[in-house]
């Protein structure tokens, strides 16, 4: 009879911990016990697959149900451009011109103000920013959610300054300074 190697058995025991509710550890499982679960696991590693992917697509789901239900500020990365050719095609309720233009005012970290004006009869239709302002805690200028958000990503995850600066390049976003990621970071401690 052939004895399965070490290296075998206790990759097959690392998964049987990983993906199952009930398993037995090495030290209280015998060989015979050991053998019949390699022979059941070989024959239901399409079942394991199976139920990994389900699993997973079952958390992405939750997820996007929990970001559904949340009323608080959510955000998604758009294309500038994309946004504006929405407006670029929406009639102009004084003139009925689709002339509306999106503009980018101020920056503010990542918060933009934008103002939406009509071209033609240079009737302002809107101004907002992209991120509300967070409540007011001391004398320090208000921070908006967007920034505060992204400081704390980037803390989190073991990142300065330094990995705002290379996600805005890859992004091709404008940098949120330093020294509002200063403040920001001096607040949140």
């Amino acid at each position: 009879m052939l004895r399965t190697k070490r290296k075998n058995k206790s990759s097959k025991l690392s998964i049987q911990k990983r993906w199952c509710t009930q398993t037995k550890t090495e030290s209280n499982m015998d060989i015979s016990e050991h053998n019949s679960n390699v022979a059941q696991r070989s024959s239901g590693d399409r079942i394991l697959k199976n139920e990994r992917i389900s699993m997973q697509e079952k958390s992405v789901l939750e997820q996007e149900n929990i970001a559904d239900t949340y009323d608080g500020p959510s955000y998604i990365i758009v294309d500038k451009n994309a946004l504006c050719d929405i407006f670029k095609y929406t009639l102009c309720g004084i003139c009925n011109q689709s002339t509306l233009k999106l503009e980018f005012r101020h920056k503010y970290g990542f918060s933009h103000l934008l103002n939406l004006v009509c071209k033609t009869c240079s009737e302002q239709k809107m101004e907002c920013f992209t991120s509300p302002r967070l409540e007011k805690k001391s004398n320090t200028s208000t921070p908006f959610d967007v920034n505060v958000r992204a400081v704390q990503a980037f803390l989190a995850i073991s990142g300065g300054h330094a990995s705002v600066e290379k996600f805005c390049m890859f992004f091709n976003m404008p940098l949120m300074s330093s020294k509002t990621f200063n403040e920001i970071k001096c607040v949140l401690h």
